[in-house]
């Protein structure tokens, strides 16, 4: 009697411990899981708003702790914007950043012109009057204002850094109705600090350490595997089974998230 109450608090044991396994697994997915969706999301950083200051030092360019933003490649020189007539709001804009413009009868020597209803053109901004502010919602962005016939037009052009992007160039328009607001949003590499001036930006940085370090642990635990272990042929991946089994890793983290985070029974109940 005392051998099979012994045999039955064991097999109660081993079956709690198993039990505890799935649910240790399938924790270990989630993770994995979570764990690819910052890396994305950290990948698509690059279309938020830029949280930094940056100090003036042209009419499109100005420096950060992060680098230099550097707008002159994107400049036409021939007296006609980069960017125009892009519409928005009911009317029409363009922009040329570092370099003056003439457009219509209303802009001359303009950094942005409001071309309203295809009828008039409205002067909404001067290089000389360029300044680079930092807006709680929309970060960093170029700031410009002209004055004509006493009203006083203002325009943001709105920086976001897009490594993969050359120059694009949108525009929302009046905002709101009545300010003599118009607001733009920039979309370019050349938005990106260090890229025009030279130096290297904090995330490119990480970028180069990330890889150099992805190298080095595979080259290593080659040497390791063939040297210290004997392995050969594709066992000498470094954790081959774990990046063997990573991609149902993440295929289960995606089912424990979307199953709401409930990790399955292990066994039936008793």
């Amino acid at each position: 009697m005392q051998s099979w109450a012994c045999d039955t608090r064991d097999a109660l044991r081993r079956k709690m411990a198993n039990s505890a396994k799935p649910a240790s697994r399938t924790a270990l997915r989630g993770y994995v899981f979570l764990c690819v969706v910052w890396l994305t999301v950290g990948a698509a950083k690059g279309q938020t708003p830029q949280k930094l200051d940056c100090k003036k030092a042209g009419p499109c360019t100005c420096n950060s702790a992060n680098g230099v933003i550097d707008l002159t490649p994107l400049a036409n020189s021939d007296n006609t914007p980069r960017f125009k007539d892009v519409p928005g709001g009911g009317d029409s804009f363009s922009w040329n950043p570092c370099n003056p413009f003439d457009e219509g009868s209303g802009c001359a020597k303009v950094s942005a012109c409001q071309n309203h209803e295809g009828s008039a053109q409205y002067a909404i901004g001067t290089q000389d009057s360029a300044e680079f502010i930092l807006d709680q919602t929309r970060g960093l962005e170029l700031h410009y204002k002209a004055t004509a016939d006493s009203v006083t037009r203002e325009s943001f052009v709105q920086l976001i850094c897009d490594m993969g992007t050359e120059g694009s160039l949108t525009a929302k328009g009046e905002d709101p109705a009545g300010s003599a607001q118009y607001y733009m949003t920039l979309t370019s590499k050349y938005a990106c600090p260090g890229v025009s001036g030279g130096g290297i930006s904090a995330g490119s940085v990480l970028l180069i350490i990330f890889f150099s370090l992805v190298v080095v642990y595979i080259l290593a635990g080659m040497a390791v595997m063939k040297f210290g272990k004997g392995a050969a042929g594709r066992e000498l991946i470094p954790n081959y089974s774990f990046w063997k089994g990573l991609p149902f890793l993440i295929r289960d983290g995606i089912m424990f998230v979307v199953g709401g985070c409930k990790p399955k029974k292990g066994y039936d109940s008793i």
